[in-house]
């Protein structure tokens, strides 16, 4: 029987009162893509979304029906609200971790905010914490059970108290061995609704890049850092068109760190 993992960001849409006025609501992408990653690998997958979610609460309920072994805690990491790391989102994910153990589950966390601050999550409960960009270090924790820690490059975890921080995993260059986003996890018609009755069109958000060469001096780049990987154009153009001919998106926020850089890309 394939293990059960219940995927959530830490981000509340209503926690950030300036944000949930916008009405401008896109769904946990990131979360999307490490969801349809891991399921691919054969594993049973659920996702909390907390984005339209009133409290970490909720998750409680999710808990007991689904009973899952993991609980992955997976940012959106294209998206700046979370990588803002508000202190009321900090203590938000605390919660989401204080719950998933209450529960008997394990958790693992991706963010950026655990990836600069990681002794605090694992001092507060996640029994691993995965810096940097996070789908191939998830996928071979998940596959070994965890029980490969000390060669498993990308993680902290606590060992007799004391923080150990492996070696860093080197980044995925082609983007297009990951699958599609698992769209159907989410409900798209409660993010469709938000948008139609305060704005009178839908948007929802791709990412066709990782990362940005540059450096300037106000700009975070935790997750995917100074390198730059692109997506094929076909790729982009046929998720472009799932989104519009199956949810009715008829706008588009490109959720990269710089698009189009690449010389000839976008003319493709």
């Amino acid at each position: 029987m394939p293990k059960r993992i219940l995927f959530t960001p830490s981000y509340f849409y209503r926690l950030d009162e300036k944000q949930w006025q916008n009405q401008q609501p896109y769904p946990p992408y990131g979360t999307l893509l490490a969801a349809a990653y891991i399921r691919k690998a054969g594993f049973d997958v659920q996702l909390f979304d907390s984005n339209l979610k009133y409290s970490p609460s909720e998750i409680q309920e999710q808990l007991q029906s689904f009973k899952p072994d993991y609980v992955v805690v997976f940012d959106d990491s294209f998206n700046y609200l979370s990588k803002m790391c508000l202190t009321v989102m900090s203590d938000a994910c605390l919660e989401l971790i204080r719950y998933s153990k209450a529960a008997g589950c394990k958790v693992l966390l991706n963010s950026s905010d655990a990836t600069d601050h990681s002794k605090k999550y694992l001092e507060n409960g996640a029994d691993i914490v995965i810096k940097g960009e996070g789908e191939l270090t998830l996928h071979e924790l998940l596959t070994t059970d965890c029980a490969a820690l000390e060669t498993c490059l990308g993680i902290s975890y606590l060992h007799n108290g004391n923080e150990t921080i492996n070696a860093k995993r080197s980044v995925l260059t082609n983007l297009d061995l990951l699958p599609a986003p698992a769209w159907d996890l989410v409900d798209i018609n409660a993010y469709k609704k938000i948008w139609l009755n305060a704005h009178q069109k839908f948007s929802l958000n791709i990412a066709t890049t990782r990362g940005c060469p540059f450096k300037c001096n106000w700009c975070a780049k935790p997750i995917y850092g100074n390198r730059y990987n692109s997506r094929s154009p076909q790729a982009v153009v046929d998720e472009l068109k799932l989104l519009m001919q199956q949810f009715g998106a008829t706008h588009f926020w490109i959720c990269d760190d710089i698009f189009g850089l690449k010389p000839g890309w976008v003319e493709e």
